[in-house]
């Protein structure tokens, strides 16, 4: 975000709020570093909306409309990741390729739940959301309650079909 009186951008998540602070987040530069960071995220993300249950309600999608930018930008070399898909539960399948890692089932799951079935392991490029240990969800903590996947703003958790 852009701040009144700042020649640079600065985070909002580690801004902190002052008296009569002047905030515009639809800022040039602003803008522009947002377009930048999509741009990074869709460069390992494998993007076959066609063939995602997520189409139409992905938040990628929007993201893209919204910053004006085709998901299927070419300005950054693709590196995607190569997973296994953990399918092992009854009610969701979990595709860690299409993760965007935003920690939203992390926090439902360990916050809000109480449960930490999932966290995040490893670090920089090799980050992933995974369950203690990487076993599969069916061997771990789940309960099986589908809140991560309500949650999940992509498509890399999604109810199985049969639910």
């Amino acid at each position: 975000m852009e701040i009144e009186g700042k020649d640079e951008p600065v985070t909002a998540c580690t801004t902190p709020v002052a008296e009569g602070m002047v905030v515009n987040t639809k800022g040039e530069k602003a803008f522009r570093l947002a377009h930048t960071a999509f741009e990074l995220i869709l460069a390992s993300h494998p993007v076959d909306c066609a063939h995602c249950l997520k189409s139409g309600s992905c938040e990628l999608q929007k993201i893209a409309k919204h910053l004006r930018v085709k998901l299927t930008s070419k300005r950054f070399r693709k590196i995607l990741p190569d997973l296994p898909i953990d399918s092992s539960s009854p009610v969701f399948t979990y595709d860690p390729n299409k993760c965007v890692l935003c920690g939203k089932c992390v926090w439902i799951c360990q916050e809000k739940l109480g449960i930490g079935a999932i966290g995040f392991a490893y670090r920089g490029f090799k980050r992933i959301v995974t369950t203690f240990g990487g076993e599969p969800i069916d061997q771990s903590e789940c309960q099986g309650c589908g809140e991560c996947v309500e949650v999940c703003p992509c498509g890399a958790l999604v109810f199985n079909s049969k639910n």
